[in-house]
Protein backbone atom coordinates (compact mmCIF):
# COMPACT_ATOMS: atom_id res chain seq x y z
CA UNK A 1 0.00 0.00 0.00
CA UNK A 2 2.31 2.41 1.05
CA UNK A 3 4.44 1.24 -2.13
CA UNK A 4 1.41 2.25 -3.89
CA UNK A 5 1.20 5.49 -2.71
CA UNK A 6 4.70 6.31 -3.07
CA UNK A 7 4.24 6.02 -6.97
CA UNK A 8 1.38 7.75 -7.63
CA UNK A 9 2.88 10.89 -5.55
CA UNK A 10 6.62 10.48 -7.37
CA UNK A 11 4.11 10.25 -11.02
CA UNK A 12 1.70 12.95 -10.33
CA UNK A 13 3.13 15.16 -8.23
CA UNK A 14 5.52 17.04 -9.68
CA UNK A 15 2.77 17.50 -12.89
CA UNK A 16 0.31 18.48 -9.70
CA UNK A 17 2.29 20.90 -9.10
CA UNK A 18 3.27 22.33 -12.53
CA UNK A 19 -0.15 22.82 -13.21
CA UNK A 20 -1.41 24.34 -9.83
CA UNK A 21 1.03 27.47 -10.39
CA UNK A 22 0.20 27.99 -13.77
CA UNK A 23 -3.36 28.13 -12.84
CA UNK A 24 -1.99 30.94 -9.85
CA UNK A 25 -0.45 32.53 -12.89
CA UNK A 26 -3.50 32.69 -15.04
CA UNK A 27 -5.40 34.03 -12.24
CA UNK A 28 -2.71 36.63 -11.45
CA UNK A 29 -2.77 37.70 -14.71
CA UNK A 30 -6.49 38.02 -15.38
CA UNK A 31 -7.00 40.25 -12.49
CA UNK A 32 -3.53 42.03 -12.64
CA UNK A 33 -2.02 44.28 -15.49
CA UNK A 34 0.79 41.67 -16.76
CA UNK A 35 2.04 41.49 -19.98
CA UNK A 36 1.31 39.27 -22.50
CA UNK A 37 4.42 37.41 -22.45
CA UNK A 38 3.34 36.63 -18.58
CA UNK A 39 0.41 35.43 -19.62
CA UNK A 40 1.31 33.08 -22.39
CA UNK A 41 4.00 31.33 -19.73
CA UNK A 42 1.34 30.86 -17.54
CA UNK A 43 -0.85 29.36 -20.08
CA UNK A 44 2.14 26.98 -21.48
CA UNK A 45 2.71 26.18 -17.40
CA UNK A 46 -0.68 24.90 -16.63
CA UNK A 47 -0.87 23.35 -20.24
CA UNK A 48 2.28 21.07 -19.59
CA UNK A 49 1.10 20.31 -16.38
CA UNK A 50 -2.01 18.83 -17.74
CA UNK A 51 -0.29 16.91 -20.18
CA UNK A 52 2.34 15.44 -17.72
CA UNK A 53 -0.62 14.19 -15.96
CA UNK A 54 -2.20 12.84 -18.55
CA UNK A 55 1.03 11.17 -20.40
CA UNK A 56 1.87 9.71 -16.88
CA UNK A 57 -1.96 8.15 -16.33
CA UNK A 58 -1.64 6.96 -19.91
CA UNK A 59 -4.25 9.04 -21.62
CA UNK A 60 -1.75 10.24 -24.10
CA UNK A 61 1.07 8.85 -25.41
CA UNK A 62 4.91 10.72 -25.72
CA UNK A 63 4.49 11.76 -29.68
CA UNK A 64 1.40 13.09 -28.58
CA UNK A 65 2.32 15.30 -25.54
CA UNK A 66 5.87 16.26 -27.73
CA UNK A 67 3.77 17.23 -30.50
CA UNK A 68 1.42 19.68 -28.26
CA UNK A 69 4.40 21.13 -26.46
CA UNK A 70 6.06 22.05 -30.01
CA UNK A 71 3.17 23.93 -30.76
CA UNK A 72 2.84 26.07 -27.18
CA UNK A 73 6.34 26.87 -27.94
CA UNK A 74 5.97 27.74 -31.36
CA UNK A 75 3.23 29.87 -29.98
CA UNK A 76 4.97 31.58 -27.47
CA UNK A 77 7.92 32.23 -29.82
CA UNK A 78 5.54 34.07 -32.20
CA UNK A 79 3.89 36.19 -29.99
CA UNK A 80 7.39 37.16 -27.96
CA UNK A 81 8.50 38.48 -31.40
CA UNK A 82 4.98 40.45 -31.90
CA UNK A 83 5.26 41.64 -28.51
CA UNK A 84 9.01 43.08 -29.08
CA UNK A 85 7.70 44.67 -32.24
CA UNK A 86 4.81 46.27 -30.85
CA UNK A 87 7.43 47.93 -27.57
CA UNK A 88 9.54 48.65 -30.61
CA UNK A 89 6.50 50.71 -32.57
CA UNK A 90 5.49 52.38 -29.33
CA UNK A 91 8.68 53.66 -28.53
CA UNK A 92 9.38 54.74 -32.53
CA UNK A 93 6.04 56.70 -32.36
CA UNK A 94 6.92 58.25 -29.52
CA UNK A 95 10.04 59.50 -30.76
CA UNK A 96 8.42 60.88 -33.65
CA UNK A 97 5.75 62.72 -32.12
CA UNK A 98 8.60 64.28 -29.78
CA UNK A 99 10.09 65.23 -33.48
CA UNK A 100 6.21 66.23 -34.91
CA UNK A 101 5.91 68.25 -32.14
CA UNK A 102 9.31 70.46 -32.34
CA UNK A 103 8.83 70.72 -35.73
CA UNK A 104 4.95 71.92 -36.01
CA UNK A 105 5.90 74.47 -33.48
CA UNK A 106 8.51 75.90 -35.10
CA UNK A 107 6.52 76.30 -38.32
CA UNK A 108 3.51 77.83 -36.57
CA UNK A 109 5.73 80.57 -34.60
CA UNK A 110 7.46 81.23 -38.14
CA UNK A 111 4.08 81.90 -40.27
CA UNK A 112 2.73 83.95 -36.91
CA UNK A 113 5.97 86.48 -36.78
CA UNK A 114 5.20 86.49 -40.74
CA UNK A 115 1.64 87.58 -40.30
CA UNK A 116 2.36 90.49 -37.20
CA UNK A 117 4.74 91.64 -39.77
CA UNK A 118 2.29 91.91 -42.09
CA UNK A 119 -0.45 93.43 -40.09
CA UNK A 120 2.09 95.93 -38.70
CA UNK A 121 2.75 97.18 -42.71
CA UNK A 122 -0.52 96.83 -43.77
CA UNK A 123 -2.96 96.78 -40.64
CA UNK A 124 -4.14 93.26 -41.53
CA UNK A 125 -3.21 89.70 -41.99
CA UNK A 126 -2.78 87.94 -45.06
CA UNK A 127 -5.82 86.27 -45.64
CA UNK A 128 -3.89 83.24 -48.07
CA UNK A 129 -0.51 81.26 -48.47
CA UNK A 130 0.06 83.35 -52.03
CA UNK A 131 -0.41 86.87 -50.30
CA UNK A 132 1.76 85.86 -47.52
CA UNK A 133 4.28 84.18 -49.86
CA UNK A 134 4.24 87.76 -51.91
CA UNK A 135 4.78 90.01 -49.07
CA UNK A 136 7.54 87.62 -47.90
CA UNK A 137 9.34 87.91 -50.87
CA UNK A 138 8.62 91.17 -52.12
CA UNK A 139 7.55 93.82 -49.20
CA UNK A 140 9.88 96.35 -47.27
CA UNK A 141 9.67 96.91 -43.42
CA UNK A 142 10.72 99.74 -41.49
CA UNK A 143 13.55 98.92 -39.21
CA UNK A 144 15.58 101.19 -37.09
CA UNK A 145 19.48 101.67 -37.60
CA UNK A 146 20.78 102.30 -34.17
CA UNK A 147 24.67 103.78 -33.61
CA UNK A 148 25.89 105.06 -30.00
CA UNK A 149 23.95 105.15 -26.80
CA UNK A 150 21.86 108.12 -24.92
CA UNK A 151 24.15 109.91 -22.64
CA UNK A 152 23.12 109.30 -19.24
CA UNK A 153 22.07 113.50 -18.48
CA UNK A 154 19.32 116.14 -18.86
CA UNK A 155 19.57 118.62 -21.49
CA UNK A 156 21.84 121.49 -21.20
CA UNK A 157 19.79 124.86 -21.36
CA UNK A 158 21.22 125.04 -25.03
CA UNK A 159 20.02 121.75 -26.28
CA UNK A 160 17.07 122.55 -24.28
CA UNK A 161 16.57 126.50 -26.77
CA UNK A 162 17.48 124.13 -30.07
CA UNK A 163 14.38 121.57 -29.10
CA UNK A 164 11.41 123.80 -27.73
CA UNK A 165 10.04 127.18 -28.14
CA UNK A 166 9.61 127.42 -24.13
CA UNK A 167 11.14 127.39 -20.78
CA UNK A 168 10.29 123.84 -19.39
CA UNK A 169 12.07 122.15 -16.59
CA UNK A 170 15.30 120.02 -17.82
CA UNK A 171 15.12 118.13 -14.68
CA UNK A 172 14.92 114.32 -16.36
CA UNK A 173 17.45 112.71 -18.23
CA UNK A 174 17.59 113.06 -21.71
CA UNK A 175 15.16 110.40 -23.88
CA UNK A 176 16.48 108.71 -27.02
CA UNK A 177 13.85 111.04 -29.15
CA UNK A 178 15.49 113.77 -27.92
CA UNK A 179 19.53 112.54 -28.47
CA UNK A 180 17.76 111.59 -31.82
CA UNK A 181 16.54 114.59 -32.35
CA UNK A 182 19.93 116.81 -31.29
CA UNK A 183 22.03 114.26 -33.91
CA UNK A 184 19.74 114.94 -36.60
CA UNK A 185 20.21 118.67 -36.13
CA UNK A 186 24.29 118.86 -35.98
CA UNK A 187 24.36 117.91 -32.24
CA UNK A 188 23.81 122.34 -31.54
CA UNK A 189 25.48 122.15 -28.14
CA UNK A 190 28.93 120.23 -29.39
CA UNK A 191 28.22 117.86 -26.65
CA UNK A 192 30.85 114.85 -27.29
CA UNK A 193 28.54 112.49 -25.66
CA UNK A 194 26.24 113.01 -28.61
CA UNK A 195 28.58 112.10 -31.26
CA UNK A 196 28.22 109.69 -33.30
CA UNK A 197 25.16 108.44 -32.07
CA UNK A 198 22.34 108.10 -34.84
CA UNK A 199 19.02 106.66 -34.92
CA UNK A 200 17.77 106.48 -38.56
CA UNK A 201 14.43 104.65 -40.16
CA UNK A 202 15.25 102.76 -43.30
CA UNK A 203 13.29 100.18 -45.06
CA UNK A 204 15.07 97.02 -45.64
CA UNK A 205 13.41 93.63 -47.99
CA UNK A 206 11.80 91.71 -45.49
CA UNK A 207 12.96 89.00 -46.32
CA UNK A 208 16.43 89.93 -45.64
CA UNK A 209 15.96 90.86 -42.35
CA UNK A 210 14.06 87.19 -41.71
CA UNK A 211 16.73 85.45 -43.28
CA UNK A 212 19.40 87.01 -41.53
CA UNK A 213 18.06 86.60 -37.77
CA UNK A 214 20.63 85.09 -35.55
CA UNK A 215 17.76 83.10 -33.32
CA UNK A 216 16.40 82.30 -36.12
CA UNK A 217 19.31 80.50 -38.28
CA UNK A 218 20.33 78.42 -34.72
CA UNK A 219 17.22 77.35 -34.46
CA UNK A 220 16.70 75.60 -37.86
CA UNK A 221 20.46 74.06 -37.05
CA UNK A 222 18.92 72.87 -33.57
CA UNK A 223 16.37 71.02 -35.60
CA UNK A 224 18.12 69.82 -38.63
CA UNK A 225 16.92 71.87 -41.09
CA UNK A 226 18.16 72.99 -44.40
CA UNK A 227 18.46 76.18 -46.41
CA UNK A 228 15.27 77.83 -45.48
CA UNK A 229 11.98 77.54 -48.21
CA UNK A 230 8.78 79.44 -47.93
CA UNK A 231 6.70 76.26 -49.07
CA UNK A 232 7.84 74.53 -45.78
CA UNK A 233 5.87 76.82 -43.49
CA UNK A 234 2.64 76.30 -45.82
CA UNK A 235 2.99 72.43 -45.29
CA UNK A 236 2.39 70.62 -41.57
CA UNK A 237 5.28 69.12 -41.45
CA UNK A 238 5.50 64.85 -41.40
CA UNK A 239 2.41 65.17 -43.05
CA UNK A 240 2.34 62.22 -46.25
CA UNK A 241 0.62 63.13 -48.64
CA UNK A 242 0.89 67.01 -47.33
CA UNK A 243 -1.32 68.68 -45.79
CA UNK A 244 -1.75 72.22 -45.99
CA UNK A 245 -2.16 74.84 -42.88
CA UNK A 246 -5.79 76.76 -43.13
CA UNK A 247 -5.62 80.27 -42.60
CA UNK A 248 -8.59 82.15 -41.54
CA UNK A 249 -9.30 86.16 -41.21
CA UNK A 250 -11.26 88.51 -40.75
CA UNK A 251 -10.17 92.18 -41.39
CA UNK A 252 -12.83 94.03 -39.48
CA UNK A 253 -14.12 91.87 -36.48
CA UNK A 254 -15.92 93.59 -33.33
CA UNK A 255 -14.56 92.35 -29.99
CA UNK A 256 -14.55 93.94 -26.80
CA UNK A 257 -16.29 97.53 -28.77
CA UNK A 258 -13.06 97.45 -31.56
CA UNK A 259 -13.16 96.54 -34.55
CA UNK A 260 -9.68 94.56 -34.96
CA UNK A 261 -8.19 92.11 -37.65
CA UNK A 262 -8.22 88.95 -36.87
CA UNK A 263 -6.74 85.15 -37.78
CA UNK A 264 -6.76 81.88 -37.27
CA UNK A 265 -4.37 79.13 -38.80
CA UNK A 266 -4.97 75.37 -37.98
CA UNK A 267 -4.70 71.95 -39.16
CA UNK A 268 -4.25 68.70 -38.04
CA UNK A 269 -1.16 67.37 -35.61
CA UNK A 270 0.58 64.97 -37.64
CA UNK A 271 1.40 62.51 -35.37
CA UNK A 272 -0.97 61.42 -32.67
CA UNK A 273 -0.46 60.89 -28.91
CA UNK A 274 -1.34 57.37 -29.04
CA UNK A 275 -1.06 54.68 -31.65
CA UNK A 276 -3.82 54.68 -33.78
CA UNK A 277 -5.68 57.98 -31.77
CA UNK A 278 -7.22 60.74 -33.46
CA UNK A 279 -5.00 63.84 -34.24
CA UNK A 280 -6.40 66.65 -32.74
CA UNK A 281 -6.33 70.17 -34.31
CA UNK A 282 -3.40 72.71 -33.35
CA UNK A 283 -2.89 76.27 -34.71
CA UNK A 284 -2.87 79.71 -33.42
CA UNK A 285 -5.25 82.37 -33.07
CA UNK A 286 -8.93 82.84 -32.66
CA UNK A 287 -11.04 84.19 -35.40
CA UNK A 288 -13.59 85.86 -33.04
CA UNK A 289 -11.04 87.44 -30.83
CA UNK A 290 -7.56 89.35 -30.97
CA UNK A 291 -5.46 86.72 -29.69
CA UNK A 292 -2.57 84.64 -31.44
CA UNK A 293 -1.79 82.36 -28.89
CA UNK A 294 -0.91 78.54 -29.71
CA UNK A 295 -2.55 76.08 -28.86
CA UNK A 296 0.33 74.62 -27.50
CA UNK A 297 1.41 77.40 -25.05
Amino acid sequence: MNNQLSVIIKRYLIATVIAIMGLIMIFVGLNTDQSSLFNIAAVNLFVGGVLALLFSAGILNRNLVLAIGAVCIAITIYIGWSSWNSVEATMQHIEDRKISQRLVQYNLVQIRDIQRAHKQKHGVYADSWEELEDFFNNEKIEKIEASGSVPGRAITLEERDALYDDNRAIDNLMTEQEAALLAAMGNPGNSPDLEGFRRDTVKVPYKDEYLGNLSRIQQRNELGLGDFTFDELRYIPMTDPKEEWMIETRDSAVYLGDTIPTIHVYGREPIPRFEGGKRDTIGFGNISTNSEKGTWE
